[in-house]
């Protein structure tokens, strides 16, 4: 017995092999924390590509509906054919996905999605924890706010050249793609109410025929010459006549950059440059209007599109309401509940100055002039969007630094030199302007 006792003992009071011991407890804590690990990783990854994916099927529904290729009552198809489109298709599946609600308010102009999905454990499922629902939730907002959006487009000569490649002149193309834009911001989404949109069409001059008696203008002047007597005896008379004009250039002094109304302080100059048959369209909600005048724009002339960025900003500006019609008074910069949008596209390098007689690729006064006003626009809180549209690298550069930058939500630059570059642009900037966005 006291044999036995002695074993028990010495067994108890020996060390070797306790280290071992010890190790593989540790190391299967170990094993079991890594294994955790991953599986808190994996969580992560599936969370995220499920809300990507949640968010992208919120983002596009709600945009087919502004664009009013998604009909209401095809919203919630819409969106599962959206969300499927967008899982990854390895751990996310429509198999593995499941849409818990689809919630489409048409009142509140919002479309939100709530899905989960089950993820299966790894090492965890030693411990009895075998499966992990992630759950995702996305909303995307129409915005309500009033809008007012003017587009400078360009109508230049080299406007009626064809699109590199193509049998597609620039002119159509532009057509076809301002058109798109304006049928997307006046589709009918409950949101059209709200916004008015603009026109000033630009070459060498702007046409501001509707309200060109109601500003203050300073003609221009031109030599003429009358022969007086006969024979011997005749000569010729010359003098300086004033002449006027429906087309306007750039002001010179103190105002030149400002949005100050044209009055006997700050009068706008009649231009004798090439006048474009094209007028500037007020702010209006005619889109019918504004699609027509879009159809009869027609080219020819220099780009002084310095000009054109000029009367954008005069459109946009308070101060000028008493020139408008009825209807195209716009608020002012610092009113609660407006949006005020400008476009500026061009295909070209700004190139003509009127007041100071510069003209061809080497002027720099037009896009010197352009920069500042888009500056001071910007300044105001005028969203500036640009378009350069296969119009080569100073003329990139130039609408590059007019557009605002680039955010996360919103793209306001865009280098485009196909039609249907063109064209996703102007669709991409009346969405934006429409106001789609994530709220959640």
């Amino acid at each position: 017995m006291r044999t036995i006792l002695n074993r028990i003992n010495d067994f108890a009071r020996d060390r070797r092999g306790n280290f071992g011991i010890m190790f593989a407890l540790l190391g299967t804590t170990l094993l079991m924390g890594t294994a955790l690990a991953v599986d808190v990783a994996r969580m992560f990854s599936y969370h995220s590509k499920l809300t990507f994916a949640v968010d992208a099927a919120a983002l596009a529904t709600t945009q087919g509906l502004t664009l009013g290729d998604i009909a209401l009552e095809d919203a919630e198809e819409a969106v599962r054919k959206y969300l499927d489109a967008n899982l990854d298709g390895r751990n996310l599946t429509p198999d593995t996905v499941e849409i818990d609600d689809i919630e489409v308010d048409p009142v509140n102009r919002t479309v939100q999605i709530d899905a989960h999905t089950i993820m299966p454990m790894t090492m965890a499922g030693i411990v009895g924890y075998d499966n992990h629902r992630v759950a995702a939730t996305s909303k995307a907002k129409f915005s309500d706010s009033e809008v007012e959006v003017v587009m400078a487009l360009d109508i230049t000569g080299s406007m009626s050249w064809d699109i590199s490649g193509t049998n597609t002149k620039r002119i159509t193309a532009l057509k076809n793609a301002a058109k798109d834009a304006i049928e997307i911001l006046f589709s009918d989404d409950g949101t059209a109410d709200n916004i008015r949109v603009g026109l000033v069409p630009y070459s060498a001059s702007v046409n501001v025929k509707p309200i060109i008696d109601e500003i203050e203008t300073t003609p221009y002047y031109e030599e003429e010459c009358v022969k007086i007597g006969r024979g011997r005896r005749a000569r010729w008379v010359c003098d300086w006549v004033p002449k006027t004009s429906n087309c306007v250039y750039e002001r010179s002094g103190t105002e030149k950059y400002t949005d100050a109304f044209a009055n006997s302080l700050a009068k706008i100059p009649m231009s004798s440059y090439t006048c474009p048959k094209a007028t500037i369209v007020p702010v209006t909600d005619d889109d019918d209007l504004l699609k027509d005048e879009i159809d009869d724009l027609s080219t020819g002339g220099n780009t002084a599109g310095h000009i054109a960025v000029n009367w954008t900003y005069y459109m946009l500006s308070s101060k000028w309401n008493d020139a408008w019609p009825d209807g195209s008074d716009v608020q002012d910069f610092d009113h609660p509940g407006v949006r005020k949008y400008a476009i500026i596209m061009t295909d070209g390098e700004f190139n003509t100055y009127e007041s100071e007689g510069q003209n061809g690729s080497g002027s720099t006064n037009s896009r010197n002039h352009a920069k500042t006003i888009c500056t001071n626009m910007k300044t105001a809180g005028i969203k500036v969007y640009s378009i350069a549209f296969g119009a080569g690298s100073t003329a990139e550069a130039l609408m590059k630094d007019c557009a605002n930058k680039d955010t996360a939500t919103s793209k306001y630059y865009y280098n485009t030199s196909n039609e249907a570059e063109l064209k996703d642009a102007f669709r991409q900037i009346a969405a934006d302007i429409k106001g789609l966005r994530l709220i959640n």
